[in-house]
């Protein structure tokens, strides 16, 4: 190992092996060079020590590539979120500009009850959408039974709350295994819209069938 690590340079060295087969080489060498110290007064063999010398550095100079690979890397990671960001920036701002627009249109068209609007090459139609939007005007007229609230404890508090329920109470089986302090009310969208479906009428909501631009 001695004769054929002294002919390999340190450029070669970092070419042809990885930084785990420097390191167990240069583990052996240590060990090498120990070896012959204590049987040599202290003293390394000459092509010992340049082997050494040479592997450290080509150690040195795997662990500087690794690091700048890395860091090449991170800077074209980071280069491509910016780029990710200004480009979802620029694409959000292009929707916006779209339904601002395809707005304006619908307006026009609403309020002068045309269906379709004809140029030499495109046609713009004011189409119904496929299914009713459900639209709470009113939030704070809806009843009760049409809301949902959303509580966020600690577990403990949690399990506190449940073992304080009587043993066979309805909660404390619905809600044994869950892990739910502040209380978040919203209306329960898909009953208002179950509910609006079938006929019941409630205040404060309503389902509206929409309109939406199509080009053609």
């Amino acid at each position: 190992m001695e004769t054929q690590a002294s002919l390999l340079s340190p450029d070669t060295l970092v070419s042809d092996m990885t930084l785990f087969d420097l390191d167990e080489t240069l583990c052996l060498l240590m060990e090498s060079a120990t070896e012959a110290a204590e049987a040599n007064n202290g003293e390394i063999p000459d092509e010992l020590r340049v082997a050494l010398l040479d592997y450290c550095e080509a150690f040195g100079v795997k662990v500087d590539n690794i690091a700048n690979y890395i860091k090449s890397e991170e800077n074209d990671a980071r280069n491509a979120r910016r780029e990710i960001d200004r480009l979802q920036l620029r694409a959000s701002a292009a929707e916006n500009r779209v339904e601002r627009l395809k707005g304006l249109v619908k307006y026009f068209m609403q309020t002068r009850n045309l269906r379709s609007l004809k140029g030499r090459l495109n046609t713009i139609s004011l189409r119904n959408n496929s299914e009713d939007t459900l639209v709470v005007n009113q939030p704070h007229a809806i009843p009760p039974q049409y809301w949902r609230v959303s509580v966020t404890i600690g577990l403990a508090e949690w399990q506190d709350l449940l073992h304080s329920l009587p043993e066979q109470h309805e909660m404390r089986a619905r809600f044994g295994s869950g892990s739910t302090g502040s209380i978040t009310p919203e209306p329960d969208n898909a009953k208002l819209r179950s509910a609006l479906a079938s006929g019941v009428q409630i205040l404060g909501a309503e389902l509206r069938r929409g309109q939406h631009i199509r080009l053609t």
